[in-house]
């Protein structure tokens, strides 16, 4: 099996979900020994226990020029029981390879990886320097790479996020806000409902409802913003009472003219139209920026496109990706390192 390929299936063979990075650290930091390199980890404050590492190394051609930033994340989403192969064992069935992070994203970081190797070993080909960046919790906030900034890692004239976007490569993301709503209904004893009480629960069910068929606005290149209620709860399953409370967590994608502002409004006047006027409250989670590559671009100011081996059900069981894809996007790194290190850019 070719080097790149053989890299992409250690990786999916290892389980390295969100919370769980270290391995996934561990490998990569040892790639990058065998390379000549130097890894240093990195912990966010909130990982005292230091089990949850970000790995981040240079490769100096010892000449001056530009600095090129390749990152990608080491984590994934957790997995189901429904997948139809073992989600860390990597199967191909029809041109397609099966497994956890085999799209979403551990092409992306092979093809890094192999693109480190070649200019390793070809170092008089560039001037300038290559930043690689291997960061935990992008699938949860990002702190893998707002800890990088905090440390001040992170200078580059130019990245590449290896994120899988192999046919759409992206210059631009949408916002994103995230909402805490809760809903209030009134108590009471469950034997005496519906005639005595309110039963937030229902309240709120229609609500996220409501919410999810809100209308957003459309943006070229972006498409469209989009809702999405992830999470609901309320009630209390011990006791013979009719729910007071229901808290649901909405994530809104934002284009441009979509504010925060704008979005509560859409929330509230939702509520309204439900008849739960003064029986909904709303709150803005705060929250820094969407995605890693909003962190470069919006934080840091570093010109970034986000392209990598795709594939299909992102997130999702079954999830695949094309070792074809990973073999492509290694050589376009190559290409495109060469071409920003050359001194001509």
């Amino acid at each position: 099996m070719e080097r790149i390929l053989q890299r992409w299936y250690d990786m999916i063979s290892i389980r390295s979900v969100n919370g769980h990075e270290a391995q996934m650290a561990d490998y990569v930091a040892n790639v990058l020994r065998e390379l000549g390199m130097d890894p240093h980890y990195s912990y966010f404050e909130e990982d005292t226990a230091c089990e949850r590492p970000s790995v981040w190394s240079v490769l100096d051609s010892g000449r001056p020029g530009k600095t090129v930033l390749l990152i990608g994340h080491l984590d994934t989403v957790d997995v189901s029981d429904r997948w139809k192969t073992d989600p860390f064992t990597p199967t191909e069935i029809d041109g397609k390879v099966y497994g956890r992070g085999a799209m979403d994203m551990k092409g992306g970081l092979a093809a890094i990886l192999e693109t480190l190797t070649y200019y390793a070993a070809h170092l008089d080909e560039i001037n300038g320097k290559i930043l690689a960046c291997f960061v935990a919790d992008e699938e949860g906030l990002s702190k893998g790479t707002y800890q990088l900034v905090a440390e001040d890692v992170i200078h580059a004239d130019y990245a590449i996020m290896g994120e899988c976007r192999y046919d759409n490569v992206a210059v631009g993301f949408r916002g994103r806000y995230s909402f805490e709503v809760t809903v209030h209904g009134q108590t009471a004893h469950a034997s005496h409902y519906p005639e005595v009480g309110e039963n937030a629960l229902i309240s709120g069910g229609r609500l996220a409802a409501a919410i999810e068929a809100l209308p957003t606005l459309q943006y070229p290149h972006l498409k469209h913003g989009t809702w999405c209620v992830r999470y609901m709860e309320g009630g209390n399953p011990g006791t013979l009472v009719v729910p007071e409370k229901c808290y649901l967590f909405v994530d809104r994608y934002v284009v441009p003219g979509e504010t925060d502002e704008i979005c509560i409004a859409q929330i509230m006047e939702a509520a309204e139209q439900l008849g739960l006027s003064g029986k909904v409250d709303v709150r803005l989670k705060p929250r820094k920026s969407p995605c890693d590559s909003n962190i470069l671009a919006v934080s840091l100011g570093i010109p970034v496109v986000t392209f990598g081996p795709s594939g299909g059900n992102m997130h999702g069981d079954n999830e695949y990706g094309y070792a074809w894809q990973v073999k492509n996007c290694g050589e376009v790194y190559r290409r495109t390192v060469a071409r920003l290190l050359s001194g001509e850019v």
